[in-house]
């Protein structure tokens, strides 16, 4: 009987020990725990768990807090079973906001279904502290005590007044002022211990200097008061580049020089890239295939890219102040868009327009061999629209040969060609003529090719009766010297 009845003493201290209350990794069991200094004003947390510690289960049951300054501001509803190795959270806050300076304390208790209960002693210190105000660019301190910085551009600084006001009845002193978080500084702390009299103040300089854009937090620390520092920083919008060419008109079949400007300093350097696309005009889209010939000539795509430096207003490419882009050989429109690693303040887009024109002629020959005249021409037709030719012949003397002009009309050949072609209405053509005599006695020939937007006329091209060609360049025929006859 007698060990039976030490057994049963001994049960409720084991239960007891299964529940214990910790603050952290601190041990506060029917203890006391200081959250020390607290700002008039201002609130101080703690969380406590009440964490299970044995091998069985228990069920807290109660909550009770005792005494002045102290709340239970967020915790689980009770019953509340904790299981091993589990805990309940409590989380308790002080405030002696309207109450005198001077010291609190409360108690709180932690209540089980196995008829015990275990308990914390909370203490805190209301003591005086100077009120802080900020000046314009900053905004607050709001309900959460932050003050804001705004939004600023990347590498710029704002720069706010605080404002330390002893309104309390009594000199304070203030021991400590100190800010951390990146992009935040104080250019001149100021002296501590700093002695505010009743109703002084003192002032000091914060400085938010952003060196990329995030958003950016940080604190003031006043004694023990502590002001969270908020601040966001953006990429400043590049000025509206200006796109330029070295031509007022551009044409099918040119190499153009793009350049591109800005009418102020890029305020950071920025990079990116200029970008085409072109839209053949309605009457030849369906055989134009986007002429893939429209591109810029350094990197042989349809964009190019580019960089600014900071302070500059000249865009370059590659090192060069210019990029040079094909305009193809079909007549439509094309569009250069600007896009970067920053905003832009306006939309840089730019068009040009490639009007039709007649047939371009680059090179031609004509040559005379046993049985056949043979005439070569190489060229484009931006419309798409070229078949019909006219041929008219002459002899050495420059007298026409036979009864008139040649016709014929080669639209179909050229509209199969234009719908296979990967290098836009870019074409070679060899027409030969049969010929019974002497081929040696035609001399020349003048070709006329039509398309819809007029007539190209090559004059005068002298056949050769060897093997050399004679190539026009523009306006001037070229032609090598042939044997002596």
């Amino acid at each position: 009987m007698t060990r039976a009845a030490i057994l049963l003493l001994l049960a409720p201290a084991a239960a007891h020990a299964q529940l214990k209350l910790f603050v952290g990794s601190t041990n506060v069991t029917n203890s006391t725990y200081t959250l020390g200094s607290i700002a008039a004003g201002t609130t101080g947390d703690v969380v406590i768990l009440a964490s299970n510690m044995g091998s069985g289960p228990v069920t807290i049951t109660k909550l009770a807090l005792a005494g002045s300054g102290f709340g239970i501001v967020n915790t689980s509803s009770t019953p509340y079973p904790v299981a091993p190795g589990s805990s309940m959270r409590i989380e308790v806050q002080f405030s002696a906001a309207g109450g005198p300076l001077g010291g609190y304390n409360a108690s709180v208790q932690v209540s089980t279904d196995q008829g015990y209960a275990v308990q914390v002693i909370l203490t805190a210190i209301s003591v005086a502290s100077a009120t802080l105000a900020v000046a314009a660019p900053c905004t607050g301190p709001d309900s959460t005590n932050t003050i804001n910085f705004g939004s600023i551009a990347e590498s710029q600084t704002a720069t706010c007044t605080f404002v330390l006001q002893n309104n309390s009845a009594q000199q304070l002193t203030v021991s400590a002022i100190a800010v951390t978080g990146a992009g935040f500084m104080m250019p001149q702390a100021p002296a501590t211990p700093l002695n505010l009299p009743v109703g002084g103040s003192s002032s000091f300089m914060v400085t938010f200097a952003p060196q990329s854009a995030a958003s950016y937090s940080g604190a003031l620390t006043v004694n023990t008061q502590i002001f969270p520092l908020a601040g966001t920083a953006y990429n400043p919008p590049l000025p509206t580049p200006m796109l330029q060419f070295d031509t007022n008109t551009p044409q099918s079949g040119q190499q153009v020089t793009l350049t591109m400007a800005l009418p102020t300093p890029s305020p950071n350097a920025v990079s990116g890239s200029v970008n085409l696309t072109f839209q053949p005009d309605g009457s030849v889209s369906t055989l134009a295939n986007g002429d893939p010939t429209i591109m810029f000539v350094a990197s042989g795509a349809r964009s190019v890219p580019f960089s600014i430096q900071q302070g500059s207003t000249q865009a370059t490419f590659a090192g060069q102040t210019g990029a040079v882009f094909q305009t193809g050989t079909t007549t439509g429109k094309i569009t250069f868009t600007v896009s970067t690693n920053t905003p832009l303040s306006g939309d840089p887009t730019t068009s040009i327009t490639l009007a039709p024109v007649p047939v371009a002629v680059d090179n031609a020959a004509a040559t005379a061999i046993a049985g056949a005249l043979n005439i070569q021409v190489w060229g484009f037709d931006n419309t798409y629209s070229a078949g019909a030719m006219q041929f008219t012949f002459y002899d050495n003397l420059g007298k026409p040969i036979g009864s008139g002009p040649v016709t014929a009309d080669f639209s179909s050949n050229f509209r199969t060609y234009f719908t296979t072609s990967t290098d836009g209405s870019a074409f070679a053509m060899l027409v030969s003529f049969p010929i019974n005599g002497n081929a040696a006695e035609v001399g020349s020939v003048n070709v006329q090719l039509t398309n819809s937007a007029g007539t190209s006329t090559i004059s005068q091209l002298v056949f050769r009766n060897d093997t050399g060609t004679c190539v026009l360049i523009g306006n001037i025929l070229s032609c090598p010297p042939g044997p002596t006859q």
